[in-house]
């Protein structure tokens, strides 16, 4: 044994970098679609490439990668596709600001043309940064697949889906309502509307009858848009209007009357009971409008402002800004009865920040009303499973209510709309211009010029195609044939209904098929006080600022040990700390085993074992090897991270290392079979490292590599595997039996303020020292527990005085020498053993909760509620064993 050694500190970037460079120069997760291997496949959401890593994207990337790296070491042939979203609005605004900023030109000053081509150039340079941030978390995506939603192979599929939709006659070009962002000039679907708390007020605003001094009252938050009602609603049934059903009122600053019409939609107890419909400018009023068939007229302009359609006065000014022109122009007139605070919900586009206009343009549209319901069939015959399962009741109430999709978006770069208009704007559809002059030629018997439609696609139409695009369909190529459909989908459930639906409505509809067997939607990050993390709050945690400090496998770690299925994550830099910490565990645990010359042998044999405490830390690892399998599989990351832990610190480290350096330092004295315990110290350190790769992949693999000295990394490697192997029950229960005998000493230590340096003597009898078993723990005893074991048939008077303490129902005693008593006072024991119930009480109170809770019982797992049974029997049995060693320590004082 040396001496002195000085195996290096764990320095993460440097590992990192290097290891992460291997990986990918060695094509470690490239993926084999001419080999026979059974597949798993996985697409990667793709991310924009405007952003940067968020701990959103971290965590989703750790659990993808942890389920890659599970099924590539359980032999599988593994295609984790990467990808990356052009993000039509939101990458064109970031350009367009730059332009702005460092070249002080506009957009339209520069031309379309010309600022497309400004983008690729931004998107070449700055674009793919975040790829670069995804490697940095050690992600093990196959990279030579890279995909990007703009590739030529991408815009064909893109093409061929919308012209076959259109031919079925599911996309058509309407004049509807739609969001309009007065900020990006485009229209948004309702899922990019963000709803914002703020405080506003009710306007009450009188409209007199006909030549009367009557009027009726309306409320409104929106007085700029009465330039646009068509007419007044009010309820049949509200006893306050029936006489002024059918009657016209004036539209105050105008000389415009409208009619009072009848609807049961209107809510009698809202506001004044009566409803000014403005079918151009308000959703809710749009529907209305076209049910009592009233006419529509916008008053706004694309850029918000009031247009020939309002009174001179008003014309050109913003719409915000007239509020409260009109309002004062309202009170001079004697039309405005009163004014409310409130707080109300106010649509903003969740890109631009801007309160949302519902305008009426001329759009195109996806109805999706039977794609969903084949969607929904296949998730109710399970071809598709939700992780957790709450989710699918989530997706069936969405896809019940879903409506036609906006698909167009007047922008600039994205997919643009295979579409072409003819001399009298006549629509020809086709994939390519080409295709479509022919249409043309057909149609108008002769050769004419084709307009382009200007308007893109939603960036959201070319993603729902990404499970068969990155694969090479609409071709039946190799990669689709094998891989598709995939096997599981990691997302968040924000885009439940944005993405994963209309993955499933598009590939149900285009293949029969599901795209994904399984979808685990994860967790939502928050910060340590469970508040949503916000620029604006600075709360905000930075992955990369984390993974420079702390390195990869820490953050890691941290994101999966937190990641329970329907709970939010409540994440502090001080969990990533703590696992950083862990991290270290391993690392000197590897120093330990290398200065001890703990060498692995590929012959070690679990079946000839010869010491109780390896044949102990076997049984322990086959049972962590299950547990960690069966977690993984079921997408309870948590609970694997908790097994990994608590075997590695608590029993391999705190415990078993322990035991075997005592052994190993007197090996000497009696002591034979070194070779066992350094063999079989190493090979269960090497299953630590291949059942914790999938979360801490740098570490393991700088250890494992170093410790096999065979240059084969974990992802080469075979998953372990459970062996059975022959053991005496009683062998087990030795080990087990000095283990809790040293705990209890060093309890008692404790709690007597015992010096670390002062050695005990211990004095057992026969029924507690066989059961010791063999001399090697007693040796074990000895120096862990800093005492000097003394075999006494009987215990003698005397030493009434001693510590005396009750373990496994037999009593004993601790001396510090033969002549001098540690402890005279029994209070001492006593103050001891009721901690100890306490402990076990609290226990007991919290499993009881759980019992008596009819939820946990309905919904927990069978194993789970199991489990808990178990451990409350477990505890009750502690209790009572407690109880007894009180009962003879009262008994003893009595005396």
């Amino acid at each position: 044994m040396k001496k002195e050694h000085h195996l290096k500190n764990f320095d993460h970037l440097e590992v990192e970098k290097r290891i992460y460079n291997f990986w990918e120069s060695n094509k470690l997760f490239a993926s084999k679609p001419r080999s026979k291997k059974k597949k798993f496949s996985i697409i990667m959401p793709p991310p924009n490439v405007t952003g940067n890593l968020h701990i959103g994207h971290a965590l989703n990337m750790t659990i993808q990668d942890i389920l890659c790296r599970y099924w590539r070491m359980n032999g599988r042939d593994v295609l984790w596709q990467p990808g990356t979203d052009h993000a039509g609005i939101a990458t064109q605004n970031i350009v367009e600001k730059n332009l702005l900023k460092n070249e002080k030109i506009k957009k339209n000053t520069l031309g379309k043309e010309k600022f497309i081509l400004k983008v690729w150039e931004w998107k070449n340079k700055s674009g793919n940064n975040i790829i670069n941030q995804i490697k940095r978390l050690g992600a093990s995506p196959d990279w030579d697949n890279l995909k990007f939603t703009l590739d030529k192979d991408v815009s064909y599929a893109v093409n061929y889906v919308f012209v076959k939709l259109y031919k079925k006659g599911l996309i058509y070009k309407d004049r509807r309502l739609v969001n309009w962002d007065i900020k990006l000039q485009t229209a948004i679907s309702d899922l990019e509307v963000e709803l914002k708390e703020l405080k506003g007020k009710f306007i009450y605003i009188k409209y007199f009858l006909e030549n009367s001094n009557k009027f009726i009252s309306v409320a409104t938050t929106r007085p700029e848009t009465l330039f646009g009602d068509s007419c007044i609603a009010v309820n049949p049934k509200d006893s306050r209007y029936r006489n002024f059903i059918g009657k016209k009122v004036k539209i105050p600053l105008t000389e415009k009357f409208i009619t009072v019409l009848e609807d049961e939609y209107v809510d009698s107890s809202k506001g004044s009971g009566a409803l000014k419909v403005t079918p151009a400018h308000d959703f809710n009023d749009f529907i209305i409008g076209k049910k009592l068939k009233v006419n529509f007229f916008s008053i706004f302009d694309k850029q918000g402002k009031f247009n020939e359609n309002v009174p001179a006065k008003y014309r050109n000014i913003d719409r915000l800004k007239a509020r409260s022109i009109i309002i004062e122009d309202l009170k001079k007139i004697n039309c405005l009865q009163k004014t409310e605070d409130i707080t109300h919900s106010v649509p903003h586009g969740d890109r631009s920040g801007s309160i949302i206009e519902p305008f009426i343009t001329d759009q195109w549209f996806l109805d999706v009303k039977n794609l969903a319901n084949e969607a929904v069939k296949k998730v109710k015959k399970k071809d598709t499973v939700f992780y957790p399962q709450n989710w699918t009741k989530l997706f069936f109430t969405w896809m019940k209510e879903i409506q036609p999709w906006c698909i167009s978006r007047q922008i600039w770069w994205g997919h643009q709309l295979p579409v072409w208009y003819g001399p009298d704007n006549k629509i020809f559809v086709n994939e390519k211009k080409e295709l479509a002059m022919l249409d043309a030629k057909k149609h108008y018997k002769k050769n004419v010029k084709l307009k382009a439609e200007n308007d893109v696609l939603d960036t959201w139409f070319s993603s729902a195609l990404w499970p068969l695009t990155t694969l090479g369909w609409p071709k039946k190529t190799l990669m689709f044939k094998k891989y598709f459909p995939t096997d599981v989908l990691v997302t968040g459930f924000d885009i439940i209904f944005f993405w994963v639906s209309r993955m499933m409505m598009q590939s149900v509809s285009f293949t029969k098929k599901v795209p994904f067997k399984k979808v685990y939607i994860h967790p939502l990050i928050r910060d340590k006080f469970g508040k949503k993390m916000s620029k604006s709050q600075g709360n905000v945690i930075d992955p990369i600022d984390l993974i420079d400090k702390y390195g990869a496998d820490p953050l890691r770690l941290t994101l999966a040990s937190l990641a329970a299925q329907g709970k939010d994550i409540k994440l502090s830099e001080d969990n990533v700390k703590l696992n950083r910490n862990f991290i270290t565990k391993i690392w000197n645990s590897y120093k330990f085993l290398d200065l001890n010359k703990c060498t692995f042998n590929n012959s070690f044999n679990t079946e000839k074992l010869e010491i109780d405490v390896n044949i102990w830390i076997i049984k322990n690892i086959y049972a962590l090897i299950e547990s960690v399998d069966e977690n993984i599989k079921k997408f309870r990351f948590n609970e694997a991270v908790k097994e990994i832990y608590t075997f590695t610190k608590n029993v391999y480290c705190d415990w078993y290392l322990e035991v075997i350096k005592v052994l190993i330092n007197n090996a000497n004295n009696n002591y034979k079979n070194i070779k066992e315990l350094k063999e079989c110290a190493s090979y269960c350190f090497s299953i630590i490292l291949k059942v914790s790769h999938p979360f801490i992949p740098f570490v393991s693999d700088e250890i494992y590599v170093s410790l096999m000295k065979n240059n084969i990394y974990l992802d080469q490697e075979k998953w372990p595997k459970k062996k059975i192997f022959k053991y005496k029950k009683a062998t087990f229960e030795h080990v087990i039996f000095s283990m809790n005998l040293i705990s209890k000493v060093r309890n008692i230590r404790g709690s007597l303020d015992v010096e670390p340096k002062n050695v005990m003597q211990l004095l057992l009898n026969d029924k507690v020292f066989n059961k010791i078993s063999k001399k090697e723990m007693e040796m074990v005893i000895n120096s862990l527990a800093r005492v000097k074991i003394q075999r006494v048939e009987k215990y003698k008077k005397n030493l009434s005085s001693a510590t005396k303490f009750i373990f496994h129902n037999n009593p004993c005693y601790i001396l510090k020498d033969q002549k001098k008593v540690i402890s005279k006072n029994i209070d001492k024991d006593f103050s001891f053993l009721k901690k100890e119930l306490n402990i076990v009480e609290k226990e007991i109170n919290r499993i009881e909760i759980k019992l008596n809770n009819k939820d946990f019982l309905d919904k927990a797992p069978i194993k789970i509620v199991d489990n808990a049974k178990y451990k409350i029997n477990k505890y009750y049995k502690s209790k009572k064993k407690i109880l007894n060693e009180m009962n003879l320590l009262t008994i003893k004082e009595k005396k």
